[in-house]
């Protein structure tokens, strides 16, 4: 049964009270038993799609800078997972949580145009931003740890590592500018997709309530 949310002193006497994580549970289990793909795609596959962006733009930011400072295989695990894999997970766990969720437990409670907006500031930021900032930041470590690249002491010259650092980081401006704008419209669309399949999902449910009432008393299924 389509699931519906009522004032405790709206509740009808044969309403099946359940909590939200019940509740999303439940949406989940319909999405995911829903036999046509074309109707939920976006609710099952959108916070892998943008972990994967995440992972993308983070493993391209961190391969430029090491290969700047001829970083070679040194330290390539101790930076690949902070600057890739940590973002790519928090950016799917963030969506789900908190993009994902009010969708699916609280739908057209929110602006529609606000969540996606939401769902792409957390997008730039944890796939863009974030590697943009530590991917310099730790090439720097290795270079200096390994010797691959001659560094000016940060303690006795920060004007020369900041110059350096603006070197390195220039020729890739235009793109991480690219990078933020795609990503950022991509999660506007997919979540604007989630949106309106579950709102979809809604109608169809509501629509197979009705035929199922035809032979059996209601029974509706409150959070």
């Amino acid at each position: 049964m389509a699931l519906t949310r009522v004032r405790r002193g709206e509740l009808p006497q044969d309403a099946v009270i359940i909590t939200e994580d019940q509740a999303l549970r439940y949406q989940w289990k319909i999405i995911t038993a829903w036999d046509k793909m074309s109707d939920v795609w976006s609710l099952r596959y959108t916070p892998g799609i943008i972990s994967a962006l995440a992972a993308a733009s983070g493993a391209y930011i961190n391969n430029h800078y090491r290969t700047k400072l001829r970083l070679g295989s040194s330290g390539r695990f101790s930076s690949y997972l902070p600057i890739v894999v940590v973002p790519a997970m928090f950016t799917m766990l963030t969506h789900k949580f908190f993009i994902q969720r009010p969708i699916l437990v609280n739908p057209l409670s929110e602006c529609p145009v606000c969540i996606q907006v939401r769902a792409a500031a957390f997008q730039t930021a944890l796939g863009v931003v974030y590697p943009s900032i530590l991917a310099p930041l730790a090439a720097f470590m290795f270079a200096t740890r390994h010797y691959t690249y001659r560094l000016p002491s940060i303690t006795e010259s920060p004007m020369e590592v900041f110059q350096l650092w603006r070197k390195f980081t220039r020729p890739i401006v235009p793109v991480l500018g690219s990078i933020i704008a795609l990503q950022a419209l991509l999660t506007m669309y997919l979540t604007g997709k989630q949106e309106t399949q579950n709102f979809n999902l809604m109608l169809r449910m509501k629509e197979i309530e009705r035929e199922i009432e035809e032979q059996h008393p209601p029974e509706q299924i409150l959070y």
